[in-house]
Formats: structure tokens, C-alpha cells, sequence
């Protein structure tokens, strides 16, 4: 999912939240958006590079890496560290559900888009609409999507060869395709 989509929605969640649990909402906010600085942090230290742009345009790519690093606080050990540190001192079990927020946010992501890629996938007879191959990989491209919020319709994706997926994304590096 979208940095900007998990933010729109961790804000709504703590917007919500606040006349129940106050503060607590802050602290749900920032766990639920700042669990993906095991991104960045990868990030860094694989590129020795600072640069957040260029971290979530290398996340945007065709087919990101998918190292477990990049999701060190995704994990069950993070979140029951959270969830336990939470219990421990009431102040923090608000992140701590702001993470798991997080990772049920991005389960629900991944199963909607694998129905999607996989009735574009078949819809395009498992062949390249661009330049006609048909032989594997070919993946499903989210070609067309809302400016806030995913959709998970087929025919917003399109099915590309390795090549051509590489190169529609490639044409997506500009300043503003990071947002």
C-alpha cells in the first residue's frame, strides 16, 4: 500500500480514536505510519543514502526487493515486543496498535490485490499487452489508480512482461511519482 494511503488512513483512525483515548491517538497515528522506517533504514544502510524520495521511488519499482530487513517491524516479534512494552507502561499500547493497524492494513492490501492481479492476469490470457509475449514472468501493472486510496479493480492493472513492467515504471521515476 501507498505511503500516502497509510497515512490517510492511520489519520482517520486517530482522528476517530481521539475522543475516546485522547493523546492515545497520537500514539496510534505515529505507530501505525512510522512502522515502515525498517524501510528507510534498509534503505540507508544498503545505499548509504539518506534520501527519502529516492527510498520510496525504490520501493515503487517493478519488483521491489523483498528482504526480510525491509520488514523487520512487520513482524510477530515486533509487534509482540510493542504489544508486550504496551502493557507494561498503558502510554505506548497505543503505537503498539497503531502497528498492528499497520501490518492488518497491509495483509488486507496484499489479498486484494493478488484477487486483482490474478482476474487481470486471466482476463488478459497471461500474456503481455504491450508487446504480445507470453512467456513467464508476467506480471500484473497497476496502470491506473486513485489519487488517494487503492482500488482493487482489474481493470485498473494490465498484464507486462518483466521488460515492459520495468519500463512503465521507469517512466514513473519523476519528483512528483514518490507521493
Amino acid at each position: 500500500m501507498r505511503v500516502r494511503d497509510h497515512a490517510l488512513i492511520s489519520t482517520a483512525c486517530a482522528v476517530l480514536a481521539g475522543p475516546f483515548i485522547g493523546r492515545g491517538a497520537l500514539g496510534l497515528w505515529a505507530g501505525s505510519v512510522f512502522i515502515d522506517a525498517d524501510h528507510y533504514a534498509w534503505f540507508c544502510l544498503r545505499r548509504r543514502c539518506l534520501d527519502l524520495p529516492a527510498a520510496v521511488r525504490f520501493f515503487n519499482q517493478a519488483d521491489p526487493p523483498r528482504h526480510p530487513a525491509t520488514r523487520a517491524l512487520h513482524g510477530p516479534a515486533a509487534l509482540l515486543i510493542a504489544l508486550w512494552l504496551g502493557l507494561r507502561q498503558r502510554r505506548l499500547l497505543p503505537v503498539a496498535l497503531g502497528m498492528s493497524l499497520h501490518v492488518a492494513l497491509d495483509a488486507h492490501h496484499v489479498a486484494q490485490m493478488d484477487r486483482a492481479r490474478a482476474a487481470a492476469l486471466a482476463r488478459d490470457g497471461y500474456s503481455c499487452q504491450k508487446c504480445g509475449a507470453a512467456t513467464p514472468p508476467i506480471a500484473a501493472h497497476v496502470w491506473r489508480q486513485p489519487a488517494l486510496l487503492p482500488s482493487y479493480r482489474a481493470q485498473n492493472l494490465v498484464s507486462l512482461c518483466s521488460r515492459c513492467h520495468e519500463a512503465a515504471h521507469a517512466r514513473l521515476t519523476g519528483p512528483a511519482s514518490w507521493i
